[in-house]
């Protein structure tokens, strides 16, 4: 009886240890998103890479983020832009300029689910984050903390599986968000000079859809 009691102790305390441990491993990830509800705007520099199935080399593309909250974002790969994807908080418009098309999807539909984690959706709070995203995983590497998320929701996970976040604890930054779509193919965004709170033009977060066909 007693050996049994004792065992229940041990077991009791090696969980009490590990939901420690655990909480302390997310310290990185919560300390930065605490940081984030006092960003009104961000501008940021970005280099996408892009691994598809089957191909060996990632294609690199560079590109610039915009966001003003609540809801305005403005996503610029290419310089000029080859793909421009802006949001007004309500819907996403997905502009790819070399097939001069232009596609409205929900701000809140599946579709739009890599574009709203680009943007910053789930990530203003601990709470939002939290609500949306199960750490599935988290390492250490050159000081650069890595977390794996799972996204709660049955049909996000069903566009994208997995995301992937580095966070560099001296910055208090996001160096770099990684998304695993459906297809396997993965997107990795290595973020650069951000530059916060500074005054964004209304202009930013409009685009001019003429001579583009609107699906």
């Amino acid at each position: 009886m007693r050996m049994m009691a004792r065992m229940s102790l041990r077991i009791s305390c090696l969980l009490l240890v590990l939901a420690v441990n655990l909480r302390a491993d997310n310290s990185v990830l919560e300390s930065w998103l605490g940081r984030q509800s006092g960003i009104q705007t961000l501008e940021v520099e970005f280099t996408q890479e892009r691994k598809l199935a089957g191909l060996k080399k990632a294609v690199s593309t560079p590109g610039k983020l915009s966001l003003a909250r609540p809801g305005r974002v403005r996503w610029q790969l290419g310089d000029p832009p080859v793909t421009l994807v802006l949001s007004d908080g309500t819907n996403f418009t997905l502009i790819d300029y070399a097939a001069k098309t232009a596609r409205r999807v929900a701000a809140d539909s599946p579709q739009a689910a890599r574009f709203g984690m680009m943007a910053g959706k789930g990530f203003q709070n601990a709470e939002r984050f939290y609500g949306m995203f199960e750490v599935a995983a988290h390492r250490v590497e050159s000081g650069i903390h890595q977390y794996t998320l799972k996204p709660r929701d049955r049909k996000t996970r069903g566009q994208l599986p997995w995301v992937f976040l580095d966070i560099d604890p001296r910055r208090n930054e996001l160096r770099a968000m990684e998304l695993e779509l459906n297809d396997k193919s993965r997107i990795r965004t290595v973020f650069r000079e951000p530059r916060i709170n500074t005054k964004l033009p209304d202009a930013l977060f409009t685009a001019d859809l003429s001579g583009l066909t609107v699906k």
